[in-house]
């Protein structure tokens, strides 16, 4: 193993970013997502739910796609907020962001292994093994490298959109009957069920920037704001079709299950639809899994980089990958879903309750930075701008605000405080860390860099041409 001085390489092209930043948004999650949002409007008009949501993930890729611009690296999440906030609070409210991939991994690992030992009929036990599998599969592609594991991406993403849309309009197709009421979603429902069910669609987009965090893997540093404007779109389309199936050949009983892809299927394909989302829904796990380890261990990687984490998360191996973030990602993934499992009940809701709230929260937090960082660095280069900043970061700042509150004390329909007493004990164990712990790491990496020896470049010559280097000198 390397000790990480070579840093990451830049071996990931378009086409990987684009899958990477669709894949962490389309997990088995979204399944269930989408399944509940039909029941807050009419007929078959969820899908204008899922537009107005996207419109709203615009806000959250414009935001992101300054910021990123403005800082190019896998740390770029703790530079904006350090440059727009007191840097203990962005410290802080970056440790807690975190979590949000091990959550989502974690509920969606009990996810895909329920519904595979339920089609399989075997005993519940196994579902720690499918976990386990599955987890090991992701944390081994990545180990090889950052080439190997977006290849595993590039397939994993492509098999699970491409098969949950022709499902979809299979489904929509062998139907016989026409579409009900789609453009009327008040049609006999509330506007504050419509509010929820775009609440519930903006979700079915999140994630979708923690692709921001391979800025230092990418060829072209554009990728990045590109990829997730592609990615938006592929959801929107993917999302909004499946739900208007969803909407339209389910019964209500069958969009109450914990595998409403399943029962799509079979309404397409039959038994072997069945069987055949059961494999594309082990797919999304490899999906999600490898996406969110190819994210978050290079965001590991770069606040241990600068000072904030043990060192020892610095490292990368042969193949420049930070292969101690990786393998401790599917450590505590594995153990969140073990505990999910043993929990049992609405214990992945919980969880995902948390992840929304978190990642409305950092919309939030991501509008301010702009804003903020408008005023007092008006003059550093940005590749992409906001327009009309004032109208559309305020807008977003109040929007996502109000979001990540109504998320945090909602689990499914109903009213749940849990969320929100999860978020403030990470958040508190996050401030404590920063306080205590932190000012000590920083120190001995201080330390560590000043006793390294100094690179000296020889002087130039009078004329202006760089004077040749002597034997011995790094220049």
């Amino acid at each position: 193993m390397s000790t990480g001085a070579a840093g990451l390489r830049r071996a990931m092209g378009l086409r990987t970013a684009v899958s990477t930043s669709t894949g962490l948004a389309f997990a088995a999650l979204q399944y269930l997502a989408a399944a509940g949002l039909v029941a807050y409007v009419a007929g078959d008009s969820a899908w204008i739910s899922i537009g107005v949501a996207g419109v709203l993930a615009l806000l959250a890729w414009g935001f992101f796609g300054e910021l990123n611009g403005m800082f190019p690296t896998a740390a770029a999440i703790r530079r904006y907020m350090s440059g727009a906030m007191d840097d203990r609070v962005a410290l802080s409210i970056t440790f807690t962001y975190l979590s949000t991939i091990v959550l989502v991994v974690a509920a969606d690992a009990f996810i895909v292994s329920a519904a595979l030992t339920h089609v399989l009929h075997v005993p519940g036990w196994l579902t720690s093994v499918w976990t386990l599998a599955l987890l090991s599969i992701a944390v081994l592609s990545n180990l090889r490298g950052v080439r190997a594991a977006g290849w595993l991406q590039d397939v994993a993403t492509t098999v699970v959109l491409a098969a949950t849309l022709v499902v979809s309009v299979v489904a929509l197709t062998r139907s016989g009957t026409g579409l009900h009421t789609p453009l009327q979603p008040l049609h006999h429902h509330s506007g504050a069920g419509f509010l929820e069910s775009i609440a519930l669609g903006i979700f079915l987009y999140s994630a979708f920037e923690w692709v921001t965090t391979n800025a230092e893997e990418v060829r072209d540093p554009k990728h990045i704001h590109r990829a997730m404007l592609i990615a938006v779109g592929i959801l929107f389309v993917v999302c909004a079709t499946m739900t208007t199936a969803m909407s339209h050949v389910l019964t209500h009983a069958q969009l109450g299950t914990p595998y409403p892809q399943l029962a799509l299927g079979g309404r397409a394909f039959g038994t072997v639809g069945v069987w055949f989302m059961a494999a594309v829904t082990a797919v999304t796990a490899l999906n999600t899994f490898n996406g969110g380890f190819i994210t978050a261990s290079r965001f590991v990687y770069a606040t241990a980089r600068e000072g904030s984490l043990p060192p020892i998360l610095a490292r990368l191996n042969d193949r420049a990958v930070p292969w101690v973030p990786v393998i401790g990602l599917g450590v505590v993934s594995f153990v969140v879903s073990v505990v999910v499992e043993v929990v049992g009940g609405s214990g992945w809701q919980v969880l995902v309750a948390v992840g929304a709230a978190l990642e409305a929260l950092i919309y939030a937090v991501a509008a301010f930075c702009v804003l903020r960082l408008r005023g007092r660095v008006p003059d550093h280069h940005r590749p992409f701008r906001v327009p009309l900043v004032r109208v559309v970061a305020i807008g977003g700042l109040v929007i996502f605000s109000v979001l990540a509150v109504v998320a945090s004390v909602s689990v499914g329909n109903r009213f749940d405080p849990v969320p929100l007493i999860i978020i403030l004990v990470m958040g508190a164990a996050s401030a404590l860390y920063t306080v205590r712990v932190v000012p000590g790491l920083q120190a001995a990496e201080a330390a560590r860099r000043a006793a390294r020896p100094t690179r000296r470049r020889p002087p130039r010559a009078p004329d202006g041409d760089a004077t040749p280097p002597s034997p011995g000198v790094v220049s």
